[in-house]
């Protein structure tokens, strides 16, 4: 009796998660190496024009996203024997020729408000956002990240004082 109980239980337990979301994964859901070729696969199997750049011998990965008129810098970090733990994107607007222009206030409102990162360097107002990707992520997840950091750019770009 003791064996039929368990067994029915074993099976219960292995067929639930078929039962809950399906046999199958869905689209995209399968977990990838954080490398950068397959990062860079990624974002370009998601639509966006994605290039490589040149990367020094003790630099870290970088490649260059064009969405619409925005130029996204982005990152690769803590990376070792090819595999990375972090990817960030980064956008910039310069006002270095109208030094009066740069408002520490927009900056302030916008880090209360908003998961990505804002603030002033040299002249410039920055927009980053940084997604950890140790131990691999998803295609959909790295999708939905730039989808929603492209979404901040463009809000963040009307809170901008005009140029």
């Amino acid at each position: 009796m003791t064996r039929r109980l368990l067994a029915a239980s074993l099976t219960l337990s292995l067929t639930a998660p078929a039962l809950a979301g399906g046999a199958a994964a869905p689209a995209g859901a399968q977990v990838q190496p954080a490398t950068p070729a397959a990062l860079l696969s990624a974002l370009k199997e998601a639509g966006y024009r994605v290039t490589m750049n040149p990367t020094e011998a003790d630099g870290e990965p970088s490649m260059t996203i064009v969405s619409g008129e925005h130029k996204i810098s982005v990152w690769l970090s803590g990376c070792k024997n090819n595999v990375c733990s972090r990817v960030t994107a980064s956008t910039s607007w310069d006002y270095s020729d109208q030094d009066d222009a740069l408002d520490t206030e927009v900056v302030n409102d916008w880090n209360g408000n908003y998961y990505t990162q804002a603030y002033i360097y040299e002249g410039a107002y920055y927009l980053d956002s940084t997604m950890p990707v140790r131990g691999g992520y998803t295609k959909a997840t790295l999708k939905a990240w730039m989808t929603d950091y492209l979404e901040d750019v463009k809000s963040f770009e009307g809170e901008l004082p005009e140029s």
